[in-house]
């Protein structure tokens, strides 16, 4: 065998194998990166949140916290100051105990 018979061999032989192989690992490589450009486009696209959804939407947390502290099971923080255990932008949080029905 000449050498250029091995050389065409192994062109041929790494074109056949190698393209297909570098073709999908290059789709799974991609696909993550490209999914996530093409939702942050459609984010985009669909625009800002409007100011009328966003009052919605905290009237909605408001009332969701006034019922969770109505029947006890919201947290409240303490306002004493700072345990020197705890760094200063943590506030200490008190369970408030309350009778299991």
């Amino acid at each position: 065998m000449e050498l250029t018979e091995a050389v065409m061999i192994i062109m041929v032989t790494g074109m056949t194998v190698g393209i297909p192989l570098l073709g999908l690992t290059l789709r799974f490589a991609l696909k993550p990166v490209i999914e996530t450009w093409l939702r942050v486009r459609e984010v985009q696209a669909r625009g800002q949140v409007s100011a009328g959804e966003l009052e919605g939407l905290r009237a909605r947390v408001a009332h969701l916290e006034y019922m969770l502290d109505r029947h006890g099971l919201l947290e409240h923080t303490v306002t004493r100051p700072v345990s020197p255990e705890l760094p200063e932008s943590l506030s200490p949080v008190v369970r408030v105990e309350r009778e299991r029905v």
